[in-house]
């Protein structure tokens, strides 16, 4: 607001609000830290509920696509991923888990993307459509970039090997802000 190539209806405003003595502050994003600590502290609750969920989902939707959203998070605290698969009904399958060993963000990824597509195997899901946040496993994934990591060519290995068992499977990369 305090560049001298600001004009018309923009300096109305600026000079009509100086007056009011305002004071911007800039929101901060949410890290993906807070997946860790959300998994940390409430796993095993939303694990109960989840299960109840399951039981109560009907298994089939053949033609219908069903949305899986993942994300995984690394921090000193430990490493965790987290999951949401919704059926074309509406219904809800929640999971997060945490890691028992050391792994990369990207790693973590990985992990709730795997687990997801496992998960939705399993429920005999045929049409899945992914919203992930990472840029690196949606370009993986739709081979735009090649994995170089030995750990990450293993894990897009057991990805891609899940992939072909969906009919109809499409990824969707979601920007993180």
């Amino acid at each position: 607001m305090r560049k001298p190539e600001l004009s018309g209806h923009m300096s109305k405003c600026f000079v009509h609000l100086s007056g009011y003595a305002i004071q911007y502050k800039l929101r901060t994003a949410i890290k993906s830290q807070a997946l860790a600590d959300f998994v940390s502290d409430f796993s095993p609750a939303i694990k109960n509920l989840a299960e109840k969920e399951i039981l109560n989902l009907e298994q089939s939707w053949e033609g219908k696509a069903w949305t899986l959203h993942t994300n995984g998070a690394s921090n000193q605290r430990g490493e965790g991923v987290g999951l949401v698969l919704r059926s074309p009904k509406g219904d809800l399958i929640v999971q997060v888990a945490r890691c028992e060993f050391k792994a990369t963000n990207n790693e973590a990824e990985y992990e709730a993307l795997i687990i997801g597509l496992q998960l939705a195997l399993d429920l005999k899901v045929m049409c899945l459509q992914v919203y992930n946040n990472s840029l690196i496993i949606f370009n993986h994934v739709n081979d735009t970039y090649t994995a170089r990591d030995p750990k990450l060519i293993a894990y897009l290995k057991v990805a891609k090997g899940l992939k072909p068992k969906f009919k109809a499977f499409k990824t969707v990369q979601v920007p993180r802000d």
